[in-house]
């Protein structure tokens, strides 16, 4: 089982590389589309985020969470009840 703070890394890499900033630049607070993120982009996030926690998601789970701060305590919540 993977832990919390490494799919949070994971995730945090993902969106900088995605974004193409540095990811101590990102705002986890703002939401996705005002940092830069489409729908295409949260189409491929939950594939990603699926893919590392190994538990699958709602579709309209990055709509419903809208930050970067509510889709790590989503993964945290998940991961702990893995």
């Amino acid at each position: 089982m993977v832990d919390f703070e490494s799919a949070r890394r994971e995730i945090l890499d993902w969106a900088a590389d995605t974004l193409q900033v540095d990811a101590d630049a990102l705002d986890l607070n703002k939401p996705l589309s005002e940092i830069g993120l489409d729908s295409l982009d949260a189409v491929h996030m939950i594939a990603t985020i699926e893919g590392i926690i190994q538990q699958e998601l709602p579709e309209d789970i990055i709509q419903r969470v809208g930050t970067l701060d509510g889709i790590f305590e989503m993964m945290r919540q998940k991961l702990a009840a893995a």
